[in-house]
């Protein structure tokens, strides 16, 4: 099986673009209700009041402008965190574009504060320029341009110094969340504790923001329903970081290898769907499911619990790549690797850790071998007459996304 082109449908519902300096890019379907959401907010109330004595179909034409360049603009900033985290090392798995802005999907967390401090602060600092960019071609265009097209300038100018200025808030997991994180670890020399307080300061943040929109969406209209969404999102995923680093606290020192818990996956070469059919039936695949390989390297995973299915439509392309977990959820490391920094990697739904020793994958770890590696860990910590120590590990399945039960190879449990 070929990987997803440009413009090919991948996972979870977004759209391959092509590349931007080298990292992949790709639009989530929601960012057409962005678009259009901006394109008629500013067609219809902001234009008019910058440029008035224009129809209806000329404000559409430079809403749908704004937003477009918007996009383009949001593009930019994840480009520069993309560009500075290759450059520190980090690898970039890419970047998508979705309902609430933009991602950049890093293979793992910065190792030391300045490394941290640098991949967070170029983003807005990208937005701060092109902010000044827009800004500059405004006053330029005055005497040049339509008062309408003027007035495109002006907006983008404005969103994007709004944009450089609310991502440095020092709260997580916005930048400045990060920033905050890096100064506090730089002073305290604890990673893990800088963590928590970001993200609790997150978690203040967008508590206020879902407040605060919820009473403007009932007192004012409903625009203030947009900034309570954005609450909503900063606090969960505040609270998803607060976890993360408590159980980075948990794993602190531990190598990758001591979360493996199957012996090798099963291998086959990419593409061939007798190959698929007869490693899918080997005890190697029964116990550590099928790792799809490829020139470049891993080109998906299939678990154990989906063998019987992909062996049965290995000759559906379409039908078999739905059932992989996709390359992009798999990340290569060495047995001997930190497990900490990886958390955020394996915090994305089905994602799995491949791991090789001298070239040859020897494991492949889930969320749910970690979970297990924290129960340990936790049951053999300090404690005193049944209290939980505040140093010790979290309850399982409290720490990514869905908890147990969103990772196929384990079946559902009440989480606590």
């Amino acid at each position: 099986m070929a990987a997803a082109g440009a413009g090919e449908q991948t996972e979870n519902g977004a759209v391959r673009l092509g590349r931007v300096a080298g990292v992949p890019v790709a639009a989530h379907w929601s960012v057409l209700g962005i678009v259009v959401l901006i394109a008629v907010v500013t067609a219809r109330s902001e234009l008019p009041v910058l440029a008035p004595g224009h129809g209806a179909a000329a404000y559409g034409v430079a809403g749908l402008a704004v937003a477009l360049l918007l996009m383009a603009s949001l593009l930019v900033h994840e480009t520069a965190h993309a560009v500075v985290a290759r450059a520190r090392g980090l690898g970039v798995d890419g970047i998508t574009l979705w309902l609430l802005g933009g991602t950049t999907r890093l293979r793992r967390d910065p190792e030391s504060p300045g490394t941290e401090l640098r991949v967070a602060v170029v983003g807005p600092l990208a937005s701060a320029v092109l902010a000044g960019l827009f800004g500059l071609a405004a006053v330029g265009a005055r005497s040049a341009s339509a008062d309408l097209v003027v007035a495109v300038l002006v907006e983008l100018a404005v969103v994007n110094l709004l944009l450089a200025v609310f991502n440095l808030l020092p709260a997580a997991p916005l930048d400045g969340g990060r920033v905050l994180r890096a100064v506090l670890w730089a002073w305290r020399g604890d990673r893990w504790g800088a963590g928590i307080t970001a993200a609790r300061a997150g978690r203040g943040l967008g508590a206020l923001l879902l407040g605060g929109g919820v009473l403007l969406g009932l007192t004012v209209g409903l625009g203030g329903l947009w900034l309570a969404l954005v609450g909503w999102f900063i606090v969960a995923a505040a609270g998803q970081e607060e976890r993360q680093a408590r159980t980075g606290r948990a794993l602190e020192g531990l190598p990758v290898a001591a979360a493996v818990l199957s012996g090798p996956p099963g291998l086959v070469a990419d593409g061939e769907p007798a190959a698929l059919r007869a490693a899918a039936g080997t005890a190697a695949a029964r116990a550590g499911g099928l790792l799809l390989t490829g020139p470049d390297g891993p080109r998906g995973y299939v678990p154990p619990d989906r063998l019987r299915a992909a062996a049965e439509r290995a000759d559906d392309t379409a039908a078999v790549r739905r059932l992989l977990v996709p390359p992009s959820r798999l990340t290569v490391v060495r047995p001997e690797d930190a497990l900490a920094p990886l958390l955020g990697r394996l915090a994305e739904p089905g994602a799995r850790l491949v791991v090789l020793a001298d070239g040859t994958p020897v494991a492949v770890v889930s969320a749910a071998d970690v979970d297990g590696l924290v129960r340990a860990a936790g049951s053999t910590g300090p404690g005193t007459g049944g209290v939980p120590d505040p140093g010790a590990a979290p309850p399982p399945g409290w720490w990514w996304p869905g908890g147990p039960a969103a990772d196929p190879d384990r079946p559902p449990r009440p989480s606590p």
